[in-house]
């Protein structure tokens, strides 16, 4: 029974069988290629190679770092299957050092994961399972599934060595509960046999069975030939274990047959090598013969030399009990050239133990003796070794409870610092919200007073554009009365008393007229020029300024010919024309000054009009602030009316306006 648990532990407790590809950008096109290399790496190593070495020609023309991390990840593990621990760590660090290179993290942990398990002979399981726990936190932190997968599997493999049973299985079930969050049911079918092992080794041989065949369903669901192939295999153990020989050995050859059916020889080699074991224990030596040969010869063809040991160790025991001695020697010979494929621990003490039993049988006591002590020797250095790593696991262990207890003071040192944070920083929001109250409160009271003033901002600005409005009406009445009244009295009084016949009353008369009809279009263009409809804001801009300039002592200068092309509508004119009536109106009353300059210029989104006078100058901040700055906020609140914006500059001498009115 030990040879079939040996060969079932190879089968399904290394953690390298994932598809490590999962994820990982830019190798889409080689996923079907690696799908295959993936399932061959431990199941046809021969088969393995060529794939390799396609891709690798692939690799050639097309240059993708991620794919060749991926390869040696897979090449490394081929070592590690043969138990030629230092290529493959070898390749493991090659691929650390590229992925690192690249910041592949994902690929940089898969690599480390199996990098750790070859480090079974110079480390110890405690240290080994601390450092898949490291990777496990990492993984996790980084959401890296995959790798959080592999990671616990590790660490159930290695705390089920070290006896922490409860620990592997608690390890194993959140594994488990990971798996199907994730919906891997890859890893989930995996998982549920390492459980099964666990379970069968405690005894639970039910509940070990009902993991192996979840594990067989889902290999079928999947239809993963290789997942059901191992289900099966541990099957076969559990029936054997029962006494139930032939429904394991119906087991072990639908094993067989899947084996060959899909290209799958290391199967094909254990379900042989079991299938010789219960022969053998029923006393069917011949048959129990033929099977370890076909077994025997489908790993030396498919290069699966790590099997080869034990398969040799079962024909010896076969040419023992057939009293061959010869050729017992001869069997142990060739375990014993192929035992640096395997591990050493594993078949030394068996193949000593059968060598001094072939000697002592065949009547060879003196090497008998040798080899009895050869034996007892190397139990010993074993021995030794067992203990050195034990002192050395419990050397870790205190020293890790001792780092545990120092974790836990600075832990409570750390409660109550993160407390007096938590009051400071309660206290600190305390204060932010009564502040944060009475800057609010503050911001609505001068919000409030804001709007107030400028209430009666507007209050005064309207009583004020009310009192010159009658001011305008008081003068235009008087205008009206005074002027305009009093000529019509005095032309009605001429025109009454006027002779035909006196051609010289005749022509005074018709002058009277001419200057009333002149007085009405005087009163008329104050109120707005006529110019504004018939001719255009521009023609109306030009005879304001011509008759100021003919009127009084200023030069004016304009450059306006853009205001046509804007098309403003006449609601929009006459806001511009007293605008410029304004500020003309001010340079007359206000600058002193001699010349005044009015441009504008087109722009793609707006008109430009440029005001300039070589005045004394302006005080915009008294003029804003003055008790009779009607004509400030009439600008001002046409301009708002334009939506315009206005900005005053400051030249070496003058004052200067410019406004910018969209279009």
């Amino acid at each position: 029974m030990r040879l079939i648990f040996f060969f079932i532990l190879l089968l399904v407790q290394a953690p390298l069988l994932a598809q490590i590809y999962k994820g990982v950008s830019g190798i889409e096109a080689y996923q079907k290629t690696l799908a295959e290399v993936d399932n061959s790496l431990r199941s046809n190593p021969s088969k393995y190679i060529q794939l390799r070495e396609g891709l690798l020609e692939e690799l050639n023309e097309d240059e993708n770092l991620q794919l060749e991390i991926i390869l040696d990840i897979y090449h490394g593990s081929h070592f590690y299957f043969q138990n030629n621990l230092d290529s493959a760590k070898v390749y493991f660090d090659l691929a650390i050092d590229k992925s690192a290179s690249i910041n592949q993290d994902q690929l940089f942990r898969t690599a480390k994961i199996r990098r750790i398990f070859c480090e079974e002979y110079t480390s110890t399981k405690s240290r080994m399972a601390t450092e898949m726990r490291y990777i496990y936190v990492d993984s996790y932190n980084k959401k890296d599934t995959v790798n959080m997968l592999y990671s616990l599997n590790g660490m159930g493999i290695f705390y089920r060595d070290l006896d922490s049973v409860s620990l592997a299985l608690k390890i194993y079930y959140e594994a488990l509960r990971l798996a199907e969050l994730s919906d891997n049911r890859t890893e989930l079918a995996f998982i549920h046999n390492n459980l099964g092992l666990i379970k069968y080794d405690l005894g639970a041989l039910d509940s070990a069975f009902s993991d192996f065949k979840i594990c067989l369903e889902l290999g079928e669901q999947l239809d993963d030939k290789a997942l059901q192939s191992i289900a099966k295999q541990n099957m076969g153990l559990y029936y054997g274990r029962i006494d139930s020989v032939e429904m394991a050995k119906s087991e072990y050859h639908e094993v067989i047959e899947l084996g060959k059916e899909f290209g799958y020889p290391l199967y094909i080699v254990s379900a042989s090598t079991n299938l010789a074991a219960l022969e053998m224990q029923e006393g069917n030596q011949e048959l129990s013969n033929q099977l370890s040969k076909q077994a025997l010869e489908t790993s030396k063809n498919s290069k699966l030399y790590f099997a080869i040991p034990n398969i040799y160790l079962g024909k010896a025991f076969y040419e023992l009990k057939s009293q061959n001695y010869v050729a017992a020697h001869q069997m142990l010979d060739s375990a014993q050239s192929y035992s640096k494929y395997s591990s050493y621990s594993e078949i030394m003490p068996p193949l000593l133990h059968l060598r001094y039993r072939v000697y002592e049988e065949s009547g060879d006591f003196e090497k008998a003796l040798e080899t009895y002590k050869e034996k007892t020797a190397v139990n010993d250095s074993i021995d030794e070794i067992g203990n050195a790593k034990l002192l050395s696991e419990l050397q870790f262990k205190y020293d890790d409870e001792k780092k545990e207890r120092l974790r836990s003071i600075e832990k409570n040192k750390l409660k109550l610092e993160l407390k007096q944070q938590e009051v400071d920083m309660t206290k600190f929001r305390q204060n932010v919200i009564i502040g944060l109250s009475v800057g609010i409160f503050i911001v609505l009271v001068l919000i409030v007073m804001y709007f107030r003033l400028k209430q009666k901002s507007d209050n005064l600005f309207s009583f004020t554009i009310a009192n010159k409005l009658e001011e305008e009406r008081g003068r235009i009445a008087r205008d009206l009365h005074d002027g305009l009244g009093q000529s019509l009295i005095i032309l009605k009084n001429k025109f009454n008393n006027i002779s035909l016949d006196n051609p010289k009353e005749t022509e005074q008369v018709n002058e009277n007229f001419s200057e009333v009809i002149e007085e009405v279009r005087s009163i008329s263009r104050s109120l707005i020029p006529p110019e504004l409809k018939r001719l255009g804001l521009k023609k109306a801009i030009e005879n304001m300024c011509q008759d100021i300039e003919s009127n009084s002592h200023l030069i004016v200068t304009t450059e306006i010919d853009a205001i046509d092309e804007c098309g403003f509508e006449n609601h929009q004119a006459i806001r511009v024309y007293r605008i410029m009536q304004e500020l003309v109106t001010n340079t007359i009353k206000h600058s002193g000054a001699s010349s005044l300059k009015i441009a504008a210029e087109k722009k793609p989104k707006e008109l430009e009009i440029i005001y300039q006078d070589n005045g004394t100058g302006l005080d915009i901040q008294q003029w804003k602030s003055a008790n009779n700055s009607v004509g400030f906020k009439s600008i001002e609140q046409r301009l708002k009316y334009l939506n315009a914006t206005s900005k005053i500059e400051k030249p070496k001498e003058g004052f200067k306006l410019v406004i910018k009115i969209p279009v």
